[in-house]
């Protein structure tokens, strides 16, 4: 059953060198096409309206506080119109503090929106700008006081890690930073250098050197215990929360909840099959305009896909994985499996397969690992690095 909708806002004020979505910069020309294209989208769906209203809606980008306040308010009433929007529908906007003020807070809190995800990456300025953000990290401090003063009681801050040339002072200084603020919620993540970016080609040219293996899992162990001995709930690989303040959108996605996606490049998953939209911004307009569709490209979840991610998902959280079937037993005859767990790395229950204290910054290893035994397939290098005590990120 549809549960949630994405939403992506592809202009931003500039490209990050990291980033890797489908973001759009110089082009605001096209805001309020683009608006109207989202609504035409939307009334395609209108015949999966689910039976309740949706339990989320995550506006991203993108920036998505690069749009008029007013435009994404008409966005939100047509979402209510077309799928339904209740009382407690979660409605998370990300927001660029250098796009922001305190009166755009109150017109988004006006607007319905619940929950803010303000993409701080760092309260360093020298982070910041190797980082390629617009804002400073005073800049980051007086979003956060806007939003709380607009009326927002739901605020994430979404911090990087592992940010070549950034010391290790840098990065405890803005976590603790954080901290100090008092949000709901952290996402602190690793910087990953995706092909198409800046940043693949400083790297391919010698002018950036990504942080080492060892490196970057101490950052990583030393944030998830700094968080956690703050008082914050890790809930998955990379986020951690105040009780009763988990990312509910989010959530769907690690648990397989179905979802659709509208937007530029948005994916969807529904019924069984996995879609997604073009990434061209022009295509997208004309398509719908002309009364098309604007995916691009779909595949069906086969049984395997779907083991595999959802031990791939399941794993990044604190849940667990669902185990099906004979799953269970077929995992603890193993000797390989038994290793992990003695390892500290996994925990076998009678429902789920749960990360160790030691399992964390080996999530996703960890889950091919686990498929590879369910399947006979050969062991991953997580099983050789066993041999040099498994020393591995």
């Amino acid at each position: 059953m549809l549960r949630g909708l994405y939403v992506h806002i592809p202009f931003c004020p500039q490209i990050c060198p990291y980033c890797a979505f489908a973001s759009l910069r110089g082009r605001d020309h096209l805001h309020r096409p683009y608006m109207v294209a989202l609504r035409r989208e939307l009334e395609r769906w209108a015949t999966v309206r689910p039976s309740a209203p949706l339990d989320t809606v995550f506006i991203g980008g993108g920036t998505p506080t690069q749009i008029a306040p007013a435009l994404l308010a008409e966005l939100l009433e047509a979402v209510d119109g077309v799928l339904g929007v209740g009382e407690g529908t979660e409605i998370t906007v990300e927001a660029n503090p250098g796009t922001v003020d305190q009166s755009a807070f109150a017109a988004l809190r006006a607007a319905g929106c619940t929950r803010l995800s303000l993409g701080v990456q760092s309260f360093d300025d020298g982070a910041l700008k190797r980082l390629g953000r617009v804002h400073s990290a005073a800049d980051a401090e007086r979003a956060f006081a806007g939003a709380r003063q607009a009326g927002f009681e739901n605020v994430s801050i979404d911090l990087i890690f592992s940010v070549p040339g950034v010391g290790q002072d840098a990065w405890r200084g803005s976590v603790d930073r954080a901290i100090s603020l008092e949000p709901e919620h952290v996402s602190a993540y690793a910087l990953t250098i995706e092909e198409g970016t800046t940043f693949a080609d400083r790297q391919r040219d010698g002018r950036l050197k990504p942080l080492g293996e060892d490196e970057d899992a101490a950052q990583y162990e030393w944030t998830r215990h700094r968080l956690i001995e703050a008082g914050f709930e890790q809930y998955e690989v990379s986020n951690f929360a105040r009780s009763g303040r988990r990312s509910r959108h989010n959530w769907s996605y690690w648990t397989g909840v179905e979802y659709l996606g509208i937007g530029l490049s948005a994916h969807s998953y529904l019924g069984g099959e996995r879609f997604w939209n073009t990434r061209e911004i022009e295509t997208y307009i004309d398509r719908l305009e002309a009364g098309q569709s604007p995916i691009d490209g779909s595949e069906r979840v086969d049984e395997q896909t779907a083991r595999r991610e959802r031990y791939w998902l399941g794993l990044r959280t604190s849940q667990g994985a669902a185990l099906q079937g004979e799953e269970g037993a077929r995992l603890a005859s193993s000797t390989r499996f038994g290793q992990l767990v003695d390892a500290g790395y996994l925990s076998l229950g009678r429902e789920y397969l749960t990360l160790g204290e030691g399992g964390w910054s080996l999530a996703d290893l960890l889950a091919v690992e686990v498929t590879n035994i369910l399947e006979g397939a050969p062991l991953t290098r997580l099983a050789t690095s066993q041999e040099n005590e498994m020393n591995v990120c």
